[in-house]
This record gives C-alpha cells, structure tokens and sequence, in this order.
C-alpha cells in the first residue's frame, strides 16, 4: 500500500500578513496520513486527511484557536472513517473534543501570563469571555485499492466559512466548495467559536461536499485571500491552477514572494495565507 500512498504528492504553506511577524499568523494547516483499513467491501482503503482554518482577527487568541480547530478536525477525521454518514456525531465529537482541549489551553495561557508578570488585564477580560472565532475546513482524500488491485480515487470535505476546497484538472477549476465566485466572499464568513456548544446549530450551518478524482488531479485547501484570489478573472487568460502550479514546482521558497507580488498588484488581499496542495500522480 505504500506505493499507492506515495501517488499522492502534498504540500503545505503558510505566509503571514505584510507587516506582522510570523508569530502573528492567525491561519492554521495540518494534514495526517492514516492508517490503511479495509471499508468492509474486500477494498482496501488509503486516506489522507487535511484542514485549515482561518483566525478572525477581531478574537482574541483567534490564531491559537485555529490551530487548536485544526488538529482535532484531523483527528476527528482519522476516526471516523464514513463520518458524511453521521454528521451530527462527528460535529458533536468535534466540538466536544476542541472546548475541552480549549479550556486547558486558557487555563496554561493564564497561568504563563502570570508567571510572566503580565496577568489578564480588565480589558481583556471581556474578549476572553466572548471566546475565539475561526473558520474551518476538513477534508479526506482516499485511495480505494479492490481486490484486483483497481484503485480509484475520491474526496470529501466539510466547511465552516470561507476557507475553500478547488478541485483541478489541467490547471482548470472543476469544483469550488464552500464559495463558487469571488463576489461571495463576504466581510462576515460563518465562523466557529471557542464557547458555542450548540452542535445542532453548527451541524445545520456545515457544508459537505465530495468528488471524484482522476490522476493528474489536484486539490487545494486555501484560507480565504487565496482562495478569492483563485476565483478571480484577473490571471492574464492563464488558467489560475496553471500560474500557481508554475509557482510551486519552479521553487516552492518563491511562493512568498509571488504573494507579495500579487499583493502590490491589488489581486489579493493582505492577509495571511495557507495552502494545503495534493496531487493524485499517475502510476509508474
């Protein structure tokens, strides 16, 4: 199965805003390979799993809570297998699993502010108890091996918000989930907090999604500057995929500074910027 693993290429990037610190990135990336399984068919299954999420900078401790949202989607992710076929569980053991590791979180973040001499002032009091906001995007992208050694491949995905799932094919968008054009990207995305614990509320407000995928197929998990900046007209009749892909395989060390040149060209927005990039290589 390590073979079939290997056809799956991946890379992960992450660029802060212009003007701040690497420190005070509010985005968040993981991606985990799980372990080979049989679905119960005599198939053999091979999944990948990723997520990014993205801080709303208005929160506080916004970039803490997208990392935190992150590792437990993929973890969530991992252990549920067919977790579409039981949407209210896994949003239930999402949400139940972040606010408890959330709540330790705050309890160590106050304690290291105290030892530090700089405890929780008045004023920051009321944007703790509001909580922290973020979107959320998961996705698993899985080989499925039959008994005669056929394999196929699938994706499925959920979002909260507008970080964005592309499919591509030769460069050219295929599918586009949760946003499909660049005029939809809002100034109020729907976003996750640290304090909501109504699991039937998020369960309703939840995108699912899921495609097929052929060799040569990429996906792209982006947070939102990005992912408008790949649903624009303005690529100069070059397929958006195309440019990006011109990008990363020249030089992935160039990727920051071809966002920053997109950004004095006022095609994307100054914001931080993840990118999770798998590619579905052709056998050998």
């Amino acid at each position: 199965m390590e073979d079939v693993a290997a056809l799956l290429e991946c890379q992960q990037l992450r660029i802060h805003k212009a003007g701040s610190s690497p420190e005070e990135c509010e985005d968040a990336e993981r991606v985990w390979s799980g372990e080979t399984r049989p679905d119960g068919r005599g198939n053999t299954v091979v999944p990948l799993y990723a997520a990014v999420s993205d801080g709303a900078s208005e929160s506080l401790l916004a970039g803490a809570w997208a990392d935190r949202l992150v590792a437990d989607a993929v973890d969530c992710l991992s252990g549920a297998h067919d977790w579409w076929d039981d949407l209210g569980g896994f949003v239930e053991e999402l949400m139940t699993r972040s606010a408890g590791r959330w709540a330790a979180h705050l309890a160590q973040y106050r304690a290291e502010r105290e030892a530090r001499g700089r405890p929780i002032t008045w004023y920051e009091q009321p944007g703790l108890a509001k909580g922290a906001f973020a979107t959320l995007l998961g996705a698993e992208v899985r080989a499925t091996v039959s008994d005669t050694g056929a394999c196929s491949w699938a994706w499925h995905a959920f979002a909260l918000g507008d970080s964005c799932l592309f499919q591509l094919r030769d460069g050219a968008l295929v599918r586009a989930f949760p946003v499909e054009s660049a005029e939809d990207f809002g100034v109020t995305p729907q976003l996750l907090g640290s304090r909501n614990h109504d699991t039937a509320l998020v369960t309703d407000r939840l995108a699912v999604a899921h495609g097929t995928l052929e060799p040569g197929d990429e996906i792209l998990l982006a947070t939102d500057a990005l992912a408008a900046w790949l649903l624009s007209p303005r690529h100069g009749g070059v397929a958006p995929g195309h440019q990006l892909a011109m990008v990363l395989e020249r030089d992935q060390e160039s990727f920051p500074e071809w966002v920053d040149d997109q950004r004095a060209r006022g095609h994307m927005r100054n914001d931080d910027v993840t990118l999770i990039r798998m590619k579905v290589r052709a056998e050998a």
